[in-house]
């Protein structure tokens, strides 16, 4: 794949050099398209607004809006995203459908935290769809976060649950499940929805990461150790599983320079986290001072987006 990528890069060039007129709409809709997939976005960004600028009529014209509206919604550039994709919702370009745009609608506004809006927009596609399984995901999500005006893990739990019913190969969604249940302090059902995720997709370190949150709670410190090895197998820049590590280390035989080790490395993942700095001090003031340091803090859990 890589090798197409490059003999279209060459063949791209030379077409630029050799043209006599370089202003050539489609020349630079695929150019865009290009930089798109080599995941250079400035450079996409530029190559899309080139075709617009030349042809504002363009063939493929709400296509490159929709291009540009995931674009910027990667650059965090949110209010540019949203009008690209509400220029395009009542025709947008195939094989998408208006639902597919306002599903990006909700999730930018979810970016933005407005998530009164994300939720306006993702039942807009409910209506027309009630069986949308990466919808009712999202609003099982929205449901659980604690800075929703509307947060329920009820309801959380209610949308989830037919997100797995309408898609039951899809891991996020069991994840997810699992999460509410650790929310209600619900382990058991917790565990099995975890079980359910890793079996869909096993190499996913968050979800060992939370699984290793998960033994910790009912005090299974061996078999947390191990999830936390797993996860930072798979991906050793998580700062809340080295975070998490050190909680065990602490809690488990009072393992003190290995936990110190753990903290110091969650540090230099996350060097502004206050909570990694403030365990780290506290922990070498009571080594240096001879004291015993507090019980240990509790784990933190990832984000389920952070790492994707």
């Amino acid at each position: 794949m890589m090798d197409d990528l490059q003999q279209a890069y060459a063949a791209y060039q030379s077409a630029l050099v050799n043209l006599r007129s370089p202003r050539e709409p489609k020349l630079w809709y695929g150019i865009g398209i290009l930089y798109d997939r080599y995941g250079s976005l400035e450079h996409a960004e530029e190559a899309f607004s080139q075709v617009m600028q030349m042809q504002p009529d363009f063939e493929k014209a709400n296509e490159i809006y929709f291009r540009l509206g995931i674009i910027y919604k990667q650059q965090q550039k949110y209010g540019q995203s949203l009008e690209c994709f509400k220029y395009i919702v009542n025709s947008p370009p195939p094989p998408l459908t208006e639902e597919d745009i306002w599903f990006q609608i909700g999730h930018v506004h979810e970016q933005q935290k407005d998530y009164d809006s994300a939720k306006a927009a993702y039942q807009r596609v409910l209506e027309r769809d009630p069986s949308h399984a990466k919808v009712l995901q999202q609003l099982g999500w929205l449901h659980h976060q604690q800075s929703s005006s509307f947060q329920s893990q009820e309801r959380a739990i209610e949308f989830l649950e037919k997100s797995v019913a309408a898609d039951q190969g899809d891991a996020q969604s069991w994840y997810l499940l699992g999460r509410c249940y650790m929310s209600q302090q619900k382990y058991p059902k917790a565990y099995e929805a975890y079980q359910q995720a890793v079996y869909r997709d096993g190499r996913n370190p968050t979800f060992w990461c939370s699984i290793g949150v998960l033994y910790y709670q009912i005090n299974q410190y061996r078999d947390a150790l191990d999830a936390y090895s797993r996860a930072i197998r798979l991906n050793p820049f998580i700062s809340e599983v080295w975070y998490d590590l050190g909680t065990l280390y602490e809690s488990c035989n009072n393992q003190i320079s290995d936990a110190l080790d753990a903290y110091q490395r969650a540090a230099e993942l996350d060097p502004q986290n206050p909570h990694i700095k403030a365990r780290l001090q506290l922990l070498r003031n009571g080594g240096a001072n001879g004291g015993q340091p507090p019980s240990a803090p509790q784990p933190a859990d990832v984000h389920p987006q952070a790492y994707q």
